[in-house]
């Protein structure tokens, strides 16, 4: 008797690129290894695994025994792995020849450890976007997984018979073909029910749903979601593994084969027909529309920091491209004749490397694509300082070896570096690159050391956020499990990792960039620079600046010279940056011509961890000059001052939320520079920046 009932599950692994090695140390002993062990025990249940590869790379360099057991599962039929992105991109958020790139790298890989062919793919955060089909059709896949919410739309076009309503979920059953200008893929809807359930219901409770959807014909239910809820999310390896949960409900699995089966997506889509056709608008998961307000793009509408990363990867991806695009130049001496001889000997030897640095660069690019770091839900994600560096390094790694493969030296390029349709400047020296927002009060909004990969301003503003309300109705709420028996899902519970955490919640009213200049009718306290409310002290607000190129004179070859001016009360402000190209300097140059200020006030905010400043805000008088350093990276800075400043300075920290409860993170120290002029209505005041590093 066929089983009426068909379940098809689709675990994801995943840990981001830059997380921390005790991070992966610890999701594959409390998950990873545990899931197979008990797999292993349950031969008759099947289903797919996807393991990201940024995973498969340190499960390959750290537990190489691993991806032999997985080896052994795939080979007999058990288990089938999953394509996507190599390094988990968003892919709707690449350009279309990185989205081939990167599933191909993954198929590749798959192919050569394990000897499959995957056709399947595992959808990054389920983000849909309708061009999709096409993309995965040219990529070689042929099937993959979203959420049922996706399918909400097209519910009137759906087989009623196929769709299971009750006071709280929405299900629905099979499978259904959609296509983009003429490909096609199978999509498969997972069900938020089963997502929300396992494993933080009993076994029984699944199975009493599954065998209510016994019908006359069979019928196939998806659960796809993430294989570190088995053991890793918080409170959760007792439950699964200790109390056995997973061996329970495999056992029910094999015990209920009469009417219920697994198997692999697979081989169902081999002898399984889709069950209708359909159109998804954009989309993702339930949770991440609430996170994003909809849309997974409006992440870099929310977050300038996130939209800067994005943006950055977009120009690094077109500037491959254009080098790919574009033909070896070799320069001809006057000396050399068109005989072939003459070329051969070099042409050859320079394409061929060129082409090597063209290879690193991609793979730098696409390290630097891994989605976590571009995004904020339940987990850390944008927030966590230490994935921002990790993808910026990539990032940076991508660029330099751009510059290398055009024979780029230093420059001043304008170009529209974060896609407002505005403006801005990039400053290019083989040390380091400078983007600079004339539309942004000429912010500094980009610092990247090629040396160390380090964006020296990759900070991130304090910003409200929806679940801060929870913490200030409830300064010291604590996860709590429903019926205090099984574990809760981390979508129900609201914790906090240290006492007295809502005192931390501070607003910024600016994106926490560099070079932001104040005209102040006082100077403010040090209390009022750290909790940002000094706004009312202001004479004006920040607005554009017109900016020009310094004409070239005898110090051009030693730097690049940009300066911005904006017009004010009958006379001018006039911002001047120079950026060194024989040592790494940066000066900053501020200067107020015929406008009387009481204060004013140069801030810059540095993304270095230097543990002498992380404790307290600090003010201190009459400074020429401040270090800061950070032994891990060995960059050191050095702000020297002219005239002497007021200098405050303070840690910028945000709260957040992650699996285990909303958490303070160190963003970077914020550095006010404060001058009283006296009465003057002219005045110039240097800040510069000398940087030494490996």
């Amino acid at each position: 008797m066929t089983p009426s009932v068909t379940l098809l599950m689709a675990i994801h692994c995943h840990q981001p690129v830059g997380n921390f090695g005790f991070v992966f140390e610890e999701a594959y002993a409390k998950s990873y290894d545990p899931f197979l062990r008990v797999l292993e025990r349950h031969p008759e249940v099947r289903l797919s695994l996807h393991y990201s590869g940024c995973l498969l790379d340190w499960l390959l360099t750290h537990r190489p025994e691993f991806l032999d057991r997985i080896q052994h599962l795939v080979t007999r039929g058990q288990v089938e792995l999953l394509a996507s992105g190599y390094y988990e991109p968003i892919l709707p958020l690449l350009p279309e020849a990185d989205r081939q790139g990167q599933i191909a790298q993954m198929r590749a890989a798959l192919k050569n450890h394990f000897r499959t062919d995957a056709k399947g793919l595992w959808l990054t955060e389920r983000v849909w976007e309708p061009e999709l089909p096409a993309s995965l059709s040219r990529a070689g896949i042929r099937y993959t997984t979203v959420d049922t919410n996706q399918f909400a739309g097209a519910k009137a076009g759906l087989p009623s018979a196929l769709q299971v309503q009750d006071e709280v979920f929405w299900d629905l059953l099979g499978s259904y073909m959609t296509e983009y200008a003429g490909f096609s893929v199978r999509v498969f809807p997972a069900s938020k029910r089963l997502r929300y359930w396992m494993p933080f219901q009993r076994v029984e409770q699944t199975l009493d749903f599954l065998r209510r959807l016994k019908r006359e014909q069979p019928v196939a239910i998806t659960f796809a979601d993430d294989g570190e809820k088995f053991g890793f999310w918080p409170k959760t390896h007792h439950w699964v593994y200790d109390e056995g949960w997973l061996d329970q409900f495999f056992s029910a699995l094999e015990r209920e084969r009469s009417w219920l089966s697994t198997t692999t997506f697979q081989a169902y889509v081999e002898t399984v027909p889709a069950d209708g056709s359909v159109y998804l608008p954009c989309g993702s998961y339930e949770e991440m529309l609430e996170w994003s307000g909809g849309y997974f793009r409006n992440f870099f509408t929310k977050y300038p920091e996130a939209n800067a990363l994005y943006q950055k990867m977009l120009g690094i991806s077109r500037t491959l491209t254009e080098l790919r695009a574009s033909p070896l130049q070799v320069p001809r001496s006057k000396h050399q004749t068109k005989r072939q001889g003459n070329e051969t000997g070099r042409r050859p030897l320079a394409a061929k490397r060129r082409e090597v640095i063209l290879r690193q660069a991609k793979q730098a690019l696409y390290t630097g694509q891994c989605n976590c770091a571009y995004w904020h839900g339940v987990f850390g994600g944008l927030y966590l300082a230490h994935l921002r560096r990790a993808v910026y390094a990539h990032l940076i790694a991508a660029e330099q070896l751009a510059n290398q493969a055009s024979g780029a030296t230093a420059s001043v390029t304008v170009l529209d570096a974060d896609g407002d349709g505005r403006e801005e400047i990039r400053l290019k020296t083989s040390a380091m690159s400078v983007l600079v927002d004339p539309a942004e009060g000429g912010a500094i909004t980009e610092w990247s050391l090629y040396g160390p990969r380090v964006n020296l301003l990759d900070t991130l503003s304090r910003r409200y956020e929806p679940y801060h309300e929870k913490l200030k109705a409830n300064p010291q709420p604590a996860a709590v499990s429903p019926g205090g028996v099984t574990p809760a899902s981390i979508h129900d519970t609201l914790g906090v990792k240290e006492e007295n955490l809502a005192s931390h919640l501070v607003y910024d009213d600016h994106r926490r960039s560099a070079w932001l200049d104040y005209a102040l009718q006082q100077r403010p306290t040090l209390q009022e620079v750290v909790t940002s409310t000094w706004g009312e002290r202001r004479l004006w607000s920040s607005g554009p600046f017109a900016w020009t190129r310094e004409p070239r004179r005898a110090r051009a070859s030693t730097s690049l010279n940009v300066t911005l001016v904006r017009a004010m009360d009958g006379g001018r402000i006039r911002k001047n940056l120079r950026v060194f190209t024989e040592q790494a300097t940066l000066e900053c140059c501020y200067e107020l011509e015929r406008v009387r200020v009481p204060v004013v006030g140069l801030e810059f905010n540095v993304a270095l961890r230097d543990e002498r400043y992380l404790a307290v805000a600090q003010e201190h008088s009459q400074t020429t000059a401040f270090v800061l350093e950070e032994p891990s990276t060995g960059v050191s800075l050095t702000l020297s001052l002219e005239p002497a400043a007021a200098l405050f300075h303070f840690p910028i920290e945000t709260v957040s939320e992650s699996e285990e409860g909303l958490e303070r993170t160190y963003q970077g120290l914020c550095i006010m520079c404060v001058w009283a002029l006296n009465g003057a209505r002219s005045w110039r005041g240097t800040a510069r920046w000398t940087i030494e590093s490996p």
